[in-house]
């Protein structure tokens, strides 16, 4: 028996960071972005123990959120189409795919594909808002945090670039940071305040430079890209890395093109199984 399920890679555009004694209720407030590039997960009912294959970095996070689910003798298969530490969301987008194929072929409910991925990602410091995110889908406002938090979904439908510009950005250090904790989230809740009275995709991408400058996310070689690239059209810096998510353009594309760079459309539907195999 086997299942496929696909979860949209997720960008932040802004956020506030939310600790609880509780994990569950742990997460971020802000707004983002679901894409149609991400992670695709085959999970196979196979042997005793489970298995994880594909380019998953150190796994970390889906390892944990599989046993979370409490299941055994599995094999997991995972595809993802964007690097990781990047801004992306591809440790929530991977470990979401595979427990929701996992949910599927043994007949779980899906919010426990939900609930034990977000747990994962919380307790590694990988992120703590992009599980539920990637499961809503669309350009999405986080009012609440944790996993019943409240989340307005506004359906876009927009094509997109995104491109890698520098190194990798390690999530862990930023959310250990207490001076940087303390800038994001005085941005940040004046950010949201101020999408909140105009929630067009036009004053997220201007909220989001606000924000990376603001708390200073953004480098000097960051800021110098963002600065140009607003000249074209609208872009901003990918939370948490250096990379920049843009609306697409062929002037946009030809800016980019020296960078890594990926086409893509805005992700309306969020995470879902795309097939099952029953013999």
């Amino acid at each position: 028996m086997k299942a496929i399920a696909f979860s949209p890679a997720h960008v932040t555009g802004f956020f506030e960071i939310c600790y609880d004694e509780n994990d569950k209720e742990t997460g971020s407030r802000g707004a983002g972005i679901c894409i149609s590039l991400g992670s695709y997960a085959e999970a196979e009912i196979y042997g005793d123990d489970i298995n994880i294959e594909g380019n998953i970095g150190k796994g970390e996070v889906t390892k944990e959120a599989l046993e979370n689910l409490g299941v055994k003798g599995l094999k997991i298969r995972i595809k993802n189409e964007l690097p990781f530490s990047q801004g992306f969301g591809i440790s929530a987008s991977s470990t979401l795919a595979a427990t929701l194929a996992t949910c599927h072929l043994f007949n779980l409910p899906e919010k426990k594909a939900v609930e034990s991925s977000h747990l994962a990602e919380v307790k590694k410091k990988t992120g703590l808002g992009d599980v539920v995110t990637s499961y809503t889908g669309g350009l999405e406002i986080r009012k609440e945090p944790g996993i019943e938090g409240e989340i307005e979904k506004i359906e876009c439908r927009e094509k997109l670039v995104v491109a890698v510009i520098g190194e990798e950005m390690k999530t862990k250090e930023i959310l250990r940071d207490e001076k940087m904790i303390e800038r994001i989230n005085n941005v940040g809740k004046e950010c949201l305040k101020e999408f909140l009275r105009d929630k067009s995709l036009e004053n997220f991408f201007d909220l989001s430079i606000k924000f990376s400058f603001e708390t200073g996310l953004a480098d000097k070689k960051m800021q110098k890209v963002l600065n140009e690239a607003n000249k074209i059209g609208r872009a901003a810096m990918c939370m948490l890395g250096n990379s920049i998510i843009a609306i697409y353009s062929k002037e946009m594309k030809k800016f980019l093109k020296s960078y890594q760079h990926y086409e893509c459309f805005i992700d309306n539907e969020g995470a879902r199984v795309l097939a099952a195999f029953f013999p």
